[in-house]
C-alpha cells in the first residue's frame, strides 16, 4: 500500500496492527469507544470498593462514616497481609461486614517484604521481581493463610502472584477452598494490557485490579479479551503511584469497563503504608461521595451491583 504525506495518514506496524485486528486483538489506541452491555451476573454494571482498610477499628469508622453519609461500600480491601492480624481481628471483621451485607477481601501473605528468603527483592534490582514468592515454604504458607480466612468465612482473597493464584484456583476446583471463593489479583501483578488479563483469567482470577494510569481503549479491550472478568480499577491514587483523580472519566469507566469495581478512596494517602487516621478516613469517603456524584450528574443509567452478587464477597456465617 502506497499512501501520500497529503492523504490518510499511514500507520507504523501497519502488518501487525492488520494482522491483530483481523485475528480479534488488540491493534491501536485509535479505537471507537462502545459501551461493554454487561453487567454482574445477578444485575448491576459497578460496585464501590474501599482500599487499604487493614484493621478492625479503620473498618468500624468507615463502615459508620459511610452509613452516616448515606454511601453505599460493596467490599472492603485489607492491603497490608491478614497473617499481620489475629485470628479474633480477623473474625471481627468478617462478621462486621456481614452483619452489614459489605464485603471484605483479604490480602494474602507472606510476601517478599516479610520473607527472609527473599534477598533478591530488597536489592537494587528487587523492583523487577514485583511481589513474586521466589520459595516453596511461601507456597506453602500462603495456602495455609487462605485455608485459615476461608474456615473463618471469608470469601475473597487478594494475591499477588500469577503462580499463588494458579495454587488458590487448583484448591478451589478441588475443594480445598469454597466454590464460591472470589480471587482478586492485586496491582502489584501488573496488569497492563489485554493479553495479559487473559492469562490471569485463564489461571484462575475473578476480579483484576489493573494497573492504576491505564487508558479508555486499553480499558475497553481488556473487557473484551476477558469479558468474565470483574475489572477493579482505581478511580484516584495515591500520590506515590501518580496521584492522579480520573472522576471526569468515571462515566466512560463504568460504560467500557462493566461490571466493574470503582476503586476509590486511596488519594487520600500519599502511601498505602501511611498510618490510617481519622482525616485519612473522612477524606476516602469524601472522595466516594464526590466519585458517584460525577457519575450521577453524567446520565447515565448505571446500576448498582445487586445484593446477591458473589462478586460483593460478602463472608459467610461458619
Amino acid at each position: 500500500m502506497i499512501s501520500h504525506v497529503n492523504g490518510e495518514v499511514a500507520r507504523g506496524a501497519h502488518r501487525a496492527r492488520q494482522w491483530l485486528k483481523d485475528n480479534g486483538m488488540p491493534y491501536s489506541d485509535e479505537i471507537p469507544l462502545e459501551a461493554s452491555g454487561r453487567e454482574f451476573a445477578d444485575g448491576g454494571h459497578y460496585g464501590v470498593e474501599i482500599p487499604v482498610v487493614n484493621s478492625f477499628k479503620v473498618l468500624e469508622a468507615t463502615l459508620g462514616l459511610l452509613k452516616e453519609e448515606g454511601l453505599p461500600v460493596t467490599r472492603f480491601n485489607e492491603t497490608l497481609g491478614a497473617f499481620l492480624l489475629s485470628d479474633s481481628e480477623v473474625r471481627d471483621m468478617l462478621d462486621l461486614c456481614r452483619e452489614s451485607n459489605v464485603g471484605m477481601v483479604f490480602a494474602l501473605g507472606p510476601r517478599p517484604e516479610y520473607d527472609r528468603k527473599a534477598a533478591f527483592y530488597r536489592g537494587g534490582f528487587g523492583a523487577s521481581q514485583g511481589r513474586r514468592i521466589n520459595n516453596n515454604d511461601a507456597l506453602a504458607q500462603s495456602a495455609e493463610e487462605a485455608l485459615r480466612l476461608t474456615e473463618m468465612g471469608c470469601r475473597g482473597l487478594i494475591a499477588y502472584d500469577l503462580g499463588v493464584i494458579r495454587m488458590l484456583s487448583e484448591m478451589r476446583k478441588a475443594g480445598v477452598l469454597p466454590a464460591e471463593l472470589m480471587i482478586k489479583s492485586s496491582s502489584h501483578c501488573i496488569v497492563s494490557n489485554p493479553m495479559t488479563s487473559r492469562v490471569f483469567y485463564e489461571n484462575g482470577v475473578n476480579s483484576i485490579t489493573t494497573v492504576h494510569d491505564l487508558g479508555l481503549p486499553v480499558l475497553q479491550d481488556i473487557r473484551k479479551g476477558s469479558p468474565e472478568l470483574t475489572i477493579d480499577l482505581p478511580t484516584d491514587v495515591y500520590g506515590s503511584k501518580g496521584g492522579f483523580i480520573r472522576f471526569y472519566e468515571v462515566a466512560e469507566l463504568v460504560q467500557i469497563c462493566s461490571p466493574m469495581m470503582l476503586k476509590i478512596g486511596a488519594s487520600a494517602q500519599s502511601h498505602p503504608h501511611d498510618p490510617v487516621n481519622e482525616n485519612t478516613i473522612r477524606q476516602r469517603v469524601q472522595r466516594v461521595a464526590l466519585c458517584l456524584e460525577y457519575l450521577s450528574k453524567s446520565g447515565i443509567e448505571a446500576k448498582y451491583i445487586s445484593d446477591l452478587s458473589p462478586q460483593r464477597c460478602v463472608p459467610v456465617k461458619v
